[in-house]
């Protein structure tokens, strides 16, 4: 019997999905069904699913027949709990050796900012997988719409960090100018002292300059002349989805909207995106279903977003994907579910293909990782940019609503109005209409010049209890309650 025979024996029919909780179910399987028995397809058979579970193997074939014994229809450990199986060694290799493995967007345009080291590392595994390596259409698309601005973050990064370096030197002068004239500080000294800042601050300005024009000198908006293209194009040849049909996307684009409303995964962490953007992750993750249900096999999915719409979460740290992912890539016929990070996956793969690391590769892959994790964790901001909006209000003589933030936050997230005209000294015939606008202002000032993403969530938000009217108080994000409590302490101290 052939692979394809094999493949179309397997094909089961699904009735139409309507939602979350109404997917797709296999009618039954026949009673003999000829499984193929390499390691790591999907059709292995588990105990007691769709009713099978008994196994011999007929001329390398192995059969599947019906159990009739008593309790055959009972659960085992994980027959419903994949999702919380450990993979092992081997289950890695059956998957990069024979099963789906699909980047996200991230992992692509993430090259551009890892160092010449890392970045050959990974397209190096990436080029390893051969056929095994497919990229959902719906990356691409996301690929193409954000290079230039990722080019131009980079670019900008090493720009933008010299220039903050240049006034952290200027402030550092003013700092021991003020503190010389109190002490009676003698001229010449002080000139000394403001020599030897001059010095230290030029030196971490020279080297700032010089790595970024000598990494970046070879990588422009010129699709010809980019390095990371020219590698890119021959080992995604052949490789990447055909885009949805029209209806299809259409279909796509409301379950994903619906499934950010309901907090339902993949997606709805990025709810603050424009438009249909909310939906974008869960047309890569349609995309990777339509694939691995046609070729029947375990799927790898790498992807540098940390979120918890992706994840299941134990204790703070990323232990597997979601439970429902899992459970809903196996309803549509798919086999098992994995997910690495681009780092675990170049530590996973190069013994599997094969191929030495480059020093350093690792760590610089899990450097980029990190800063990503820190930005997703804080919705977007780091303590940095919450720095610079608290002193940008601060110098505008917004004080009061920075107080407001940190009370906000000392009390879990929400500051009640009462409190508010008591923390602010307000008159009772102050109007608090147009509070947050200072925030929302200088908030997108920072989002225009780089210092915090598109997606970063509010700081400062207005609640109302029956809708419109009068606020009855004002709240900061979760995601900020615990940065900024921090950031109160750290000030305290």
């Amino acid at each position: 019997m052939g692979r394809g025979e094999c493949a179309d024996l397997l094909k089961p029919r699904f009735s139409q999905a309507s939602s979350w909780g109404d997917f797709p179910h296999p009618t039954p399987l026949p009673i003999l069904t000829a499984i193929r028995s390499q390691p790591g397809h999907a059709a292995s058979t588990r105990q007691g699913q769709y009713g099978l579970s008994r196994t011999r193997r007929t001329m390398g074939v192995r059969v599947v027949t019906k159990d009739t014994t008593a309790g055959a229809d009972n659960r085992g450990l994980f027959d419903d709990f994949g999702a919380f199986r450990t993979p092992t060694a081997e289950d890695f290799t059956a998957v990069l050796t024979h099963g789906l493995v699909a980047p996200d967007a991230n992992v692509l345009l993430n090259l551009y900012r890892y160092t010449e080291e890392a970045r050959g590392d990974l397209l190096r595994a990436l080029s390893g997988l051969e056929n095994r390596l497919w990229v959902p259409h719906q990356a691409l698309v996301e690929f193409w719409r954000n290079r230039e601005g990722t080019l131009s973050d980079a670019r900008a990064s090493g720009t933008q960090a010299a220039e903050e370096m240049a006034s952290h030197a200027a402030q550092a002068e003013r700092t021991l100018r003020t503190w010389a004239n109190r002490v009676a500080l003698p001229e010449d000294e002080t000139d000394l002292l403001r020599a030897q800042l001059q010095g230290v601050f030029g030196d971490v300005q020279e080297t700032i300059v010089k790595v970024g024009q000598g990494e970046w000198q070879n990588i422009t908006q010129d699709t010809s002349t980019d390095p990371v293209i020219a590698e890119l194009e021959p080992a995604l040849a052949g490789r990447v989805g055909v885009p949805l049909s029209q209806e299809d996307y259409g279909k796509a684009i409301t379950e994903g909207m619906r499934r950010v409303e309901k907090r339902l995964p993949p997606g709805y962490m990025d709810k603050t995106k424009d438009g249909v953007g909310a939906a974008a992750d869960y047309l890569v993750w349609e995309q990777i279903l339509k694939e691995a249900a046609h070729r029947r096999c375990d799927v790898l999915f790498v992807t540098a977003d940390a979120k918890e719409d992706w994840w299941r979460k134990e204790q703070g740290f990323n232990r597997g994907p979601r439970p429902e992912l899992t459970e809903e890539l196996r309803i549509r016929g798919g086999g098992r579910l994995f997910m690495l990070t681009p780092k675990r996956f170049l530590e996973v793969a190069a013994p599997i293909l094969d191929f030495s690391l480059q020093e350093g590769s690792v760590e610089d892959i899990e450097r980029v990782e990190r800063i990503g994790t820190d930005a997703e964790t804080h919705g977007g901001w780091t303590a940095g940019a919450l720095t610079e909006l608290f002193d940008r209000l601060t110098y505008e003589d917004y004080g009061d609503r920075v107080a407001v933030i940190k009370y906000a936050a000392e009390m879990g997230g929400l500051a009640d109005t009462f409190s508010i005209y008591d923390l602010c000294d307000y008159s009772e015939d102050r109007s608090l209409k147009g509070f947050t606008r200072p925030v929302t202002r200088l908030t997108d000032l920072l989002r225009r010049r780089g210092k915090i993403p598109e997606s970063a969530v509010h700081v400062l938000k207005a609640e109302y209890e029956t809708g419109s009217g009068r606020a009855s108080g004002f709240s900061v994000h979760p995601q900020l309650v615990q940065m900024i409590n921090d950031l109160t302490d750290d000030e305290a101290q």
